[in-house]
């Protein structure tokens, strides 16, 4: 059995399918006939020299048959680039995650918070709220996720400050802060007098202080700014020296403070600025 190839189209050749030299192929033009030649016994006609009638006729070839082998010849080609396109065709169908979609972005993730931004905020919400003002927790505000143990000053009326209607008391470490509100900017401003008297002789007991000014915060608020520090007169701390930073908005009667042990500040008034300047927009001495 003879092996097909598969790249060949099966078809009957026709005489344009034959070569001109091929064995048996009849040329375009018809032969020269040759006188018949007596042969040596008279009567017999030579037959050897007399081309057959039927095998001399010209064969005419049939004009589809052309055609066919043209349009056959172009099968295999044809055949191969519709096989490409329609396993291409399969291939996406299948596949349609090979080659990118039009109009699919990916999604961009939502931007992770920096480490401790979280805890940070659910404490200064702790603190807004045990706050007795929402005045004055604005006032806060820039210290809030920073402080803690935020709670009602413990002292009695007669132990505040002249004026002093509330003071909050909370911790931020080694420093103690206390937010308080007064009955009104007259009794604030003489808060402010009595704190800017302390500040003068501070140079003797906490070396490096500054000089009462004015300070913005981050928030374009303006605060009367003070520092000064003071000795304790008695009891277990006696004799020990106070630092403290007070602040105050000019147009509202409330104001922080913070306070801390001049040793645990390693004789230095730059921790204390430092933590005061997380509300400061512009340079504080350090």
């Amino acid at each position: 059995m003879t092996t097909q190839h598969p790249d060949r189209a099966i078809w009957p050749p026709s005489a344009e399918d034959i070569p001109a030299t091929a064995p048996g192929r009849v040329p375009a033009l018809a032969p020269v006939r040759r006188p018949a030649t007596p042969s040596a016994t008279h009567g017999i006609r030579a037959t050897t020299d007399q081309p057959d009638p039927q095998r001399q006729r010209p064969s005419k070839p049939d004009p589809g048959d052309g055609r066919r082998r043209r349009r056959w010849a172009k099968g295999p080609a044809t055949l191969a680039l519709a096989a490409l396109l329609a396993g291409a065709t399969i291939g996406l169908g299948l596949h349609p995650w090979v080659m990118p979609q039009p109009g699919q972005t990916p999604t961009a993730a939502a931007p992770t918070p920096p480490a401790g931004a979280l805890f940070t905020q659910r404490q200064a919400a702790v603190n807004r709220a045990r706050l007795p003002t929402p005045e004055l927790a604005n006032f806060a505000s820039p210290w809030l996720g920073t402080i803690a143990d935020c709670s009602a000053d413990a002292i009695s009326a007669a132990q505040r400050g002249n004026g002093e209607t509330t003071r909050t008391r909370c911790t931020a470490g080694i420093v103690t802060s206390y937010w308080i509100t007064y009955r009104n900017l007259a009794d604030r401003e003489a808060a402010q007098a009595r704190y800017r008297a302390q500040a003068t002789t501070t140079a003797d007991l906490a070396t490096g202080v500054a000089t009462p000014t004015q300070r913005s915060t981050t928030a374009g608020r303006t605060v009367q700014y003070i520092e000064y520090a003071y000795r304790i007169p008695s009891g277990g701390r006696g004799g020990q020296i106070v630092a403290a930073i007070w602040w105050s908005d000019p147009t509202m009667p409330i104001a922080g403070v913070f306070t801390c042990y001049w040793d645990d500040l390693a004789s230095s008034w730059m921790p204390l600025r430092d933590l005061w300047a997380l509300a400061a927009s512009t340079p504080v001495q350090r």
